[in-house]
């Protein structure tokens, strides 16, 4: 069984729609609610395997090569069917690569991580350093030191905004995840 039919959704399902599945799976398959051991010992499988699928398709890097090993199988399957149908040689035995296929899918497009800081703060930090730094050299050349001074304050600024930028990443992907 597949990380989607645990979970009980479709492979183009919305991460909002897997989440509440998994929520949903989650509260009804807790240990915690089980009264006797024996369905006890059966929930905590169950939520290994719960858990399992969601650590796969909530990263959005890991669901893009469990999706990329899904099609990998399938077109394996289809040109093999004896092969497919024995899960115990599917296990145990690999296909050798014979470097006829790409090592990715070139048609998969989705981002590895999604862009998330605004734009002034993605172009700011290198803005500033190429204008600091033609500042600087600019001031050098005809002997002007305040713009000189300008150059390396703008170089400074430049720092603190390339510093910026990934903790103010980090706080937008946190509020992100916390959203349901």
């Amino acid at each position: 069984m597949g990380h989607y039919e645990v979970l009980g959704v479709t492979p183009d399902a919305s991460m909002a729609e897997i989440r509440a599945n998994y929520l949903t799976l989650a509260r009804s398959a807790h240990p915690d609610v089980q009264s006797n051991a024996e369905e006890r010992k059966g929930a905590e499988d169950a939520m290994r395997t719960i858990n399992a699928a969601w650590a796969v398709l909530s990263d959005v890097d890991e669901r893009s090569l469990y999706d990329r090993e899904r099609m990998r199988r399938a077109r394996s399957r289809a040109a093999c069917p004896t092969f497919a149908e024995s899960p115990v040689v599917e296990e145990v035995l690999r296909p050798v690569d014979d470097g006829d296929e790409p090592l990715f899918d070139e048609r998969d497009d989705r981002p590895i991580t999604p862009t998330r800081l605004p734009g002034w703060l993605v172009m700011a930090p290198p803005g500033l350093l190429v204008c600091g730094f033609g500042s600087v050299v600019l001031g050098s050349m005809v002997g002007i030191s305040a713009l000189v001074g300008v150059g390396i304050f703008s170089m400074v600024v430049a720092g603190l905004f390339f510093l910026l930028a990934p903790i103010v990443a980090l706080g937008v992907s946190r509020r992100s995840d916390r959203r349901p």
